[in-house]
């Protein structure tokens, strides 16, 4: 049986040591695909999304080669173009994510003109959540 909190710990980990930290993208599962992984121990982490402005991925965590963990996830851009440091600010938002649930960026995080704002429903095992960014107080 696996430990919720030893989960836990191991995506706040691995979510810090991937796409907010730019590291080196594995070889893509899927076509287009930009890959992220992560191993420690018997854990492995890969992040996988698909597309630009629209985007489609998910997340999955195994233990011992078995599934332990997984979320699937889309966002849309609202705007034609996005503002200049967008991409800083997002990865600033998702390194301050909640240690206790360790899958999105916290409730609130603001720097310069952006702000984020991100709501779940459920618990780590099962949740839906909803995340906003806002610049110049716009989607």
């Amino acid at each position: 049986m696996r430990n919720i909190e030893t989960l836990k710990d191991f995506l706040f980990e691995a979510k810090q040591n991937t796409f907010i930290k730019d590291a080196k993208r594995e070889i893509p599962s899927r076509p287009n695909s930009k890959d992220y992984a992560f191993k420690k121990y018997n854990y492995y982490y890969l992040d996988s999304h698909i597309g630009k402005s629209n985007i489609i991925g998910e997340e999955i965590i195994w233990q011992n080669e078995k599934l332990a963990w997984g979320m699937n996830y889309k966002s849309k851009q609202l705007v034609d173009s996005l503002p200049s440091g967008f991409r800083n600010f997002l990865k600033s938002a998702l390194k301050n994510m909640d240690k206790d649930f360790p899958v999105r960026g916290p409730k609130e995080y603001a720097n310069n003109n952006f702000k984020y704002t991100c709501s779940h429903e459920g618990d780590l095992e099962s949740f839906k959540g909803t995340e906003y960014i806002y610049y110049n107080d716009d989607l």
